[in-house]
């Protein structure tokens, strides 16, 4: 299971998200495991069940002022309820408020970070969420090479020396993006989305057999490369083979599983004379038809079978 350690989202993210230590700098290991943020609110009224331990929790203002209200043992009694369990993280508090002595005394005794952040609640909820989210995503790394192309991520797949290197780079010339080559990162973001990187070393770089390393963005300029893009279309290059039946009028749809989201999959046979870059092309463009509702294939279909229904009939 993934994991990050609060030191790390500190270190990380301190400057973006305007985060300050304040007591518990003995739990900087301790590890965050789900993405999901919990508001304690409820918790402080005396209602545990089902309480959501494992998770970010997050002070707001009202949570806060309900909190102050309590008597300092009452104050102190909640929060080492909540913070005394095994699988407690962190807490954070918003708005720059202010901790009382008994919370900065429970944090510092049971060593759990104690933080503040000069950012609103919904902000900076939303932020950390899309952050943790981003660290904690189940992920794959798979060999291929991963464009935009029309706005579309297209994934290609093959075996090496197939030419997915020599495609990216003909539709990099024709003014679509780099997003990475050979190693994909792939990760699985809230709603099934699944988004695709390059590694750090190798970002904006391709290997082409024959000439070598060449950096696109230096070569092509900053606006053929892109850091992610979500993943829409896998397109796999297999070589010909005139005995092997391939998809001609495109009525069947096929899919690829990757993380558990079926992605649509197109088969693209490679042979003499044939413009990779002009089929992926082609190939997008109709995908981007078909999530808008327009699939040209069962159109053509749909429109026969009326015409030989209707010669049946006369």
């Amino acid at each position: 299971m993934p994991f990050l350690d609060v030191g790390t989202l500190l270190k990380e993210k301190s400057e973006d998200l305007k985060l300050e230590l304040l007591a518990g700098k003995g739990g900087l290991n301790r590890k965050i495991t789900v993405a999901d943020i919990s508001r304690p609110g409820l918790a402080f009224t005396g209602y545990f069940e089902h309480f959501p331990y494992e998770r970010t929790q997050v002070i707001g203002i009202s949570e806060h002022t309900y909190l102050s209200s309590l008597p300092g043992e009452k104050q102190f009694e909640l929060m080492q309820k909540i913070f005394s369990h095994k699988n407690a993280t962190c807490c954070i508090l918003t708005r720059d408020l202010k901790p009382s002595e008994f919370m900065v005394k429970v944090f510092s005794d049971l060593e759990v970070p104690l933080i503040k952040t000069t950012l609103n609640s919904s902000a900076f909820i939303g932020d950390l969420s899309y952050y943790l989210d981003g660290k904690l995503a189940p992920s794959i790394k798979l060999h291929g090479v991963l464009t935009s192309v029309y706005g579309l991520g297209v994934l290609l797949v093959g075996k090496a020396g197939i030419g997915k290197s020599e495609c990216a780079l003909e539709l990099v010339k024709r003014g679509h993006m780099l997003v990475a080559d050979d190693i994909v990162d792939i990760k699985k973001r809230s709603g099934r989305a699944l988004v695709g990187s390059g590694l750090e070393i190798t970002k904006h770089l391709i290997e082409v057999r024959g000439v070598g390393i060449i950096d696109v963005r230096n070569l092509f300029g900053i606006g053929n490369i892109l850091d992610e893009s979500h993943i829409e279309l896998v397109i796999k290059l297999e070589e010909w083979e005139s005995v092997k039946k391939y998809e001609r009028v495109g009525i069947d749809e096929y899919f690829t599983d990757i993380l558990g989201v079926s992605v649509p999959e197109v088969i693209i046979p490679v042979g003499p004379g044939r413009n990779l870059a002009i089929l992926v092309e082609t190939a997008s463009l109709n995908q981007r038809l078909k999530n808008k509702g327009l699939f040209t294939a069962k159109d053509l279909s749909c429109k026969l079978q009326k015409i030989i229904s209707s010669k049946e009939k006369a």
